[in-house]
């Protein structure tokens, strides 16, 4: 067990500001990843400290709130200031400036047009778009709300939900044929979210706009949940079968960079989500 720490007989190694600042950031790393709190020998032998650095680097987040002390093992675990900075910091996030970069990215990457859509009932309201340089390409007014049902956008958005609750979604829904490919029943559109579960991205196989296919990812906050989603669309000669799984890796990888960037931490979630 590690004695009681303080400030005072500290070493002096590590103590340029810029050290001290880097063992600080090292040191808040370590101790977020450990279950069962971290005391002054461990830290130094998982940083390369001294026991003296260790210590001084440990009081003084502690002392500043960031760290908590269990005095009777003498072993650090967050503080609530840790929690009041993140929280703070995640509410002033806006999905759409957060997603906007990765966005630009996916485009080009793809060479289509990306839209960011939230869910909003049983349609998906289209909040930002960025278009493709091709001369024949994809385009919606921002705010527009379409069908969740026939829009690959709305089918991932719907497959965070239970099957009970879309179900409740699509009750009533008319199943306008938009094309000659659009899902008409509910059973279908049911199907279809299931495979959007299972694989973790969905189609919009023309079932829209005749000729268009849309495929789209899910992006999930701090809280694991799905909070909007973003799609690549283009005409089908160039989204053909043959660039399908391609082009579906490309857009969930911009989901997820877009989630961590909201403060998603798949690992963290399971723990969470795991039974005790």
């Amino acid at each position: 067990m590690d004695s009681d720490l303080g400030p005072d007989g500290m070493d002096e190694q590590g103590s340029s500001p810029i050290q001290a600042i880097v063992n600080a950031v090292d040191t808040i790393d370590y101790v977020a990843k450990s279950n069962q709190g971290v005391g002054v020998r461990e830290l130094a032998r998982a940083l390369r400290l001294t026991r003296g650095t260790a210590s001084r680097v440990l009081y003084s987040l502690y002392f500043c709130g960031l760290l908590r002390r269990d005095e009777t093992q003498s072993r650090y675990v967050l503080g609530s200031k840790i929690l009041e900075l993140a929280s703070g910091h995640l509410r002033s996030l806006s999905i759409g400036e957060v997603a906007r970069r990765h966005m630009a990215d996916l485009s080009l990457e793809s060479g289509e047009t990306v839209f960011l859509g939230i869910l909003d009932r049983d349609h998906v309201t289209i909040v930002d778009r960025i278009d493709s340089t091709q001369p024949l390409r994809m385009a919606s007014e921002l705010g527009v709300r379409e069908p969740a049902y026939c829009t690959a956008l709305g089918k991932i958005l719907m497959a965070d939900l239970s099957d009970e609750a879309c179900r409740r979604l699509l009750e009533g829904q008319q199943f306008e044929p938009h094309t000659a490919k659009t899902l008409r029943s509910k059973d279908e559109v049911l199907a279809r979210i299931d495979e959007a579960r299972e694989r973790g991205w969905a189609l919009d196989d023309e079932e829209f706009f005749e000729g268009v296919r849309c495929i789209a990812a899910a992006i999930r906050d701090h809280d694991g949940r799905v909070v909007a989603a973003v799609s690549v669309a283009g005409p089908r000669f160039r989204l053909h079968d043959d660039r399908l799984q391609t082009m579906a890796r490309r857009v969930r990888a911009a989901a997820a960079a877009i989630s961590r960037d909201l403060g998603y931490a798949p690992k963290m979630m399971r723990e969470r989500r795991a039974p005790a």
